[in-house]
């Protein structure tokens, strides 16, 4: 899938799995505010180990399969 350069790796990330931040708030029982800072590149994320389980088990994926940035990237 080609990256929209107007978006951060993690919300493309998210449109590759077709979830939405909206989901990932859910799953991980936060504010879907808190969810587009990250990828707004305001705030990174500090996730707890279940909240970072629950974000692999939301998107079918390891930990590994993650952006290493969630916010927007300098191209």
């Amino acid at each position: 899938m080609k990256r929209n350069r107007n978006e951060s790796a993690f919300m493309n990330f998210l449109r590759q799995k077709n979830k939405t931040p909206e989901d990932v708030a859910a799953a991980l029982e936060i504010s879907p505010r808190a969810v587009y800072y990250w990828t707004s590149g305001t705030r990174e994320p500090r996730l707890t180990v279940r909240q970072i389980q629950a974000l692999c088990r939301l998107l079918d994926c390891s930990v590994f399969d993650l952006p290493p940035d969630f916010g927007m990237v300098d191209s």
